[in-house]
């Protein structure tokens, strides 16, 4: 009786050490979607959402030709921070909630944005790719209190 409760105990603690490493696997598309924007990347960019993708950026509808052609070559050099709220599995996708900020960095002068998100990331084919990205930009009062953000790794 007490190896079966022992094995009981090992298969939930791998379920859900498991469930955690997915979560990982889906947000590295987010992750890679903004290291690709840093890098000015369009293909990269492409590569991580579907062929369906949506960004709701700000109020306005756009696809990724739309975030693409907005993403050019800079004087700044961009980090990506992120602090994730929340994850919610649902069948071969994860609906994500996270804190985004970026800071752009030149010789001059540095500030930082920070915006308010959600994706919806699918599974398709075995890749996590991002159908859907929700953007709230924040004004400056606005910033969140007590938020610490990872710096992205990449």
């Amino acid at each position: 009786m007490h190896r079966f409760i022992l094995s009981i105990a090992f298969l939930l603690g791998m379920s859900f050490n498991s469930h955690g490493k997915t979560d990982e696997l889906a947000f590295e598309a987010v992750e890679t979607l903004f290291a690709s924007i840093s890098n000015v990347d369009h293909q990269k960019m492409r590569s991580v959402v579907t062929d369906s993708f949506v960004l709701l950026e700000h109020g306005e509808v756009w696809t990724i030709d739309d975030l693409v052609n907005v993403v050019t070559a800079s004087e700044y050099v961009r980090t990506n921070f992120f602090s994730i709220i929340s994850f919610e599995a649902m069948n071969d996708a994860y609906l994500v909630n996270y804190w985004n900020k970026a800071k752009l960095d030149n010789k001059k002068n540095s500030k930082d944005i920070i915006w308010l998100e959600s994706a919806l990331i699918k599974n398709i084919d075995g890749k996590w790719l991002i159908s859907q990205l929700h953007t709230t930009r924040l004004d400056d009062k606005r910033a969140p209190k007590g938020v610490q953000f990872i710096q992205l790794k990449s």
